[in-house]
């Protein structure tokens, strides 16, 4: 097949499917992950795609939303699954919080909790429990993204490493059978996500349908 219409084809299943793994990609058309890599590649660069985290997703044509505008989009259900996961937290443990406006409610809660850590790379997290002294709270540093108000890129995936939480609680955009998808912290939240024996938790954000998202795995002690 001509490398033209293996593109074609490439982008037709991205589009299909809202994300391709380069796995998925090299079998489908057997070829090598350095030709299949090298077809995004030429995709991206025509503005047709965005390449991620082991493969391409379709290209996002609108900027994320900011925190401020998702903060009040349903903010009953996600006042109520706040309240559900705090249950699931106990004295001692140390929670990975991503950047979601949910995990900002669910701190918030947590904060009441008797020695608890919090880890989260979220500034709206910080700005409400940087008066508190009943928790540890650590900030993971990295290049800021204004609109998210969050801090992630390499130098965050890089400090994730030395840390350990004994749970995770993220908030992606949905769910499919395959796995997670997720487009606010891409291998930032992976990195936690994958760790063995650890608790994840997992709040569905019905709030957004789109396809501009990422696969992170399900394993088998992840509870939705």
């Amino acid at each position: 097949m001509h490398a033209m219409q293996r593109r074609s084809e490439i982008l037709k299943m991205i589009k299909e499917n809202g994300f391709k793994r380069v796995s998925e990609l090299r079998d489908i058309f057997q070829v090598s992950e350095v030709t299949i890599r090298s077809d995004l590649r030429t995709l991206e660069e025509e503005g047709k795609i965005e390449r991620n985290y082991g493969g391409a997703m379709v290209k996002d044509e609108q900027e994320s939303p900011t925190f401020s505008e998702t903060s009040w989009l349903l903010s009953e259900t996600k006042s109520a699954i706040a309240k559900a996961a705090v249950d699931l937290i106990q004295p001692g443990d140390s929670l990975f919080l991503d950047g979601s406006s949910t995990t900002v409610l669910l701190a918030n809660l947590a904060r009441h909790i008797e020695n608890v850590t919090i880890i989260s790379n979220s500034i709206p997290i910080f700005e409400q429990l940087k008066e508190i002294t009943t928790a540890t709270l650590i900030g993971i540093p990295g290049t800021l993204n204004p609109r998210t108000q969050t801090f992630v890129g390499p130098y965050a995936e890089k400090m994730i490493n030395d840390l350990r939480a004994t749970k995770t609680f993220i908030s992606p955009k949905g769910v499919l059978l395959e796995g997670l998808r997720d487009i606010t912290m891409v291998t930032f939240c992976l990195a936690f996500v994958k760790r063995k024996n650890k608790k994840k938790f997992v709040f569905v954000n019905p709030s957004f349908n789109k396809y501009n998202f990422i696969f992170i795995d399900i394993s088998i002690n992840t509870n939705l």
